[in-house]
């Protein structure tokens, strides 16, 4: 049997002489070892280190941490959208604010232009023609900007009509100035009618028979009463003069009166059977001094010509006093606009 080699044998017996040991074997001794008192850890080993607990109030107060920092989570999100919710609701007061202060805005610029409109209208005050002033269009659109006092677009609408209407009031009273202060056409036609409407009437010569689909001295139209419209071919035919250029001028200016006053004019009908002609020829008798309805035109110093103008009824002096009253009633007379 082959012993190891760190193992030491005790010695032989004395007597028994000596054996002869295989050269694997180490002939040094060691002293035995030194029994150890018996331990049942060295047995075991080291002792497994026991793991440390957490105590319980520990978890719980992380636990109450967690939770603690939910809550306050939650309500930050709550008050964050409720802040976002305030802002909008500011910005849509902000808008309507806004809004509000447009509105009244436009309905202080519509307040001045109907204003201006009116101030511009006052200076027609005393003209002959109670109609030159569209007061019921003005009245419909104030009446319509009280309906629109909440649409901004449709107020708009409204100033600009207003302006619009102011333009053409400045442009009628530049062109009246103008027309009275000259005579285009240099006639006695033109001159009368300037004289008598302030320049507020053209006048037109030319073929006046075609225009008034008849054979006229001159007539007015009712569509049209600003305009009277003389015949060229009359106004150039030997019998006839200035003077009675003048009475013709004089008669239909009785019918733009007529036209532009239609109120007062029916009342003034009813003493001339409702004859038109007849109360414009009253007009000229009444107001042209020396005018009459028959006129003897010379030529030359032996020769004339007998000329009758007008619808051969001369008013009696009741009519011509129904025509002043007539007379005096007319013209345009400002009014309020109201809403």
């Amino acid at each position: 049997m082959t012993i190891p080699a760190d193992v030491s044998l005790p010695p032989s017996p004395a007597g028994n002489g000596s054996h002869d040991l295989p050269s694997s074997v180490s002939g040094s001794q060691q002293a035995p070892a030194t029994p150890q008192p018996f331990s049942p850890d060295a047995e075991l080993g080291p002792a497994p280190v026991a793991k440390r607990k957490r105590p319980v109030g520990a978890i719980i107060t992380i636990v109450l941490l967690i939770l603690g920092l939910a809550t306050a989570v939650s309500f930050l999100v709550v008050y964050l959208l409720e802040l976002q919710d305030a802002q909008a609701r500011i910005e849509e007061q902000d808008l309507q604010i806004n809004e509000q202060q447009k509105l009244i805005d436009k309905k202080e610029t519509f307040g001045a232009a109907m204003e201006g409109l009116l101030e511009t209208a006052g200076q027609f005050e005393g003209t002959l023609y109670s109609t030159i002033i569209p007061t019921s269009s003005y009245q419909l659109t104030a009446s319509r900007a009280w309906t629109h006092r909440w649409d901004l677009e449709d107020l708009d609408g409204d100033i600009a009509k207003v302006n619009e209407a102011t333009e053409k009031l400045d442009a009628l009273l530049a062109s009246a100035s103008a027309e009275a202060s000259s005579n285009a056409t240099g006639s006695q036609y033109e001159a009368t009618i300037d004289q008598l409407s302030g320049g507020y009437v053209a006048s037109l010569i030319y073929d006046a028979d075609t225009f008034c689909q008849s054979d006229v001295l001159a007539c007015v139209d009712s569509s049209d009463p600003y305009t009277v419209h003389f015949d060229a071919a009359d106004n150039n035919v030997e019998y006839t003069n200035d003077f009675v250029r003048a009475g013709i001028a004089y008669h239909e200016f009785a019918h733009v009166l007529q036209f532009t006053n239609p109120a007062p004019t029916e009342v003034a009908l009813a003493s001339f059977g409702g004859d038109e002609e007849t109360m414009a020829d009253c007009f000229a008798l009444t107001f042209l001094d020396g005018w009459k309805l028959d006129h003897r035109i010379y030529v030359s110093s032996y020769m004339y010509w007998d000329v009758s103008i007008g619808y051969g009824y001369t008013c009696n002096d009741s009519q011509k006093q129904v025509v002043r009253d007539w007379y005096s009633q007319l013209g345009y007379t400002s009014a309020p606009i109201s809403q």
